[in-house]
């Protein structure tokens, strides 16, 4: 699938669920860059801690869209690549019992439940780094 029906199917889901909007104004900070953006960062000569962000995300990134769980020093805890998540929430629960995504039975919909547990172990792994 491509970006624009990545983005338009979070969009129309996940990004319109309260739970998971609640938690990303609590506990995140929401921002997308495209990769070109994030190219010409790394080759600029004039600013190197945009580069090392630039680079550290461009590391994780595969085509079309990912879903990128960063600390304030651009280390990324968790990602997730759009075509994958897409691909894990239009199976069906039965076929994914040893997968590393579960369905929550607190949504309805997979996508959001899915959302919601990326974002939750984005955090489990994130928090314990930010603590002095």
């Amino acid at each position: 699938m491509g970006q624009g029906g990545s983005g338009r199917t979070l969009r129309e889901t996940v990004l319109e669920s309260s739970p998971i909007l609640a938690l990303l104004n609590e506990s995140f900070i929401s921002t997308w860059s495209l990769v070109k953006e994030l190219e010409d960062l790394q080759t600029n000569q004039e600013n190197p801690s945009h580069q090392k962000l630039a680079s550290l995300h461009l590391e994780k990134y595969s085509f079309p869209v990912e879903m990128m769980i960063c600390l304030p020093n651009g280390t990324v805890v968790h990602h997730i690549n759009a075509n994958y998540f897409l691909d894990i929430t239009s199976m069906k629960p039965e076929d994914i019992e040893n997968h590393v995504f579960s369905f929550s039975s607190t949504f309805e919909d997979p996508s959001t439940a899915t959302y919601m547990q990326f974002l939750k172990e984005g955090l489990r792994r994130g928090l314990p780094l930010l603590q002095p």
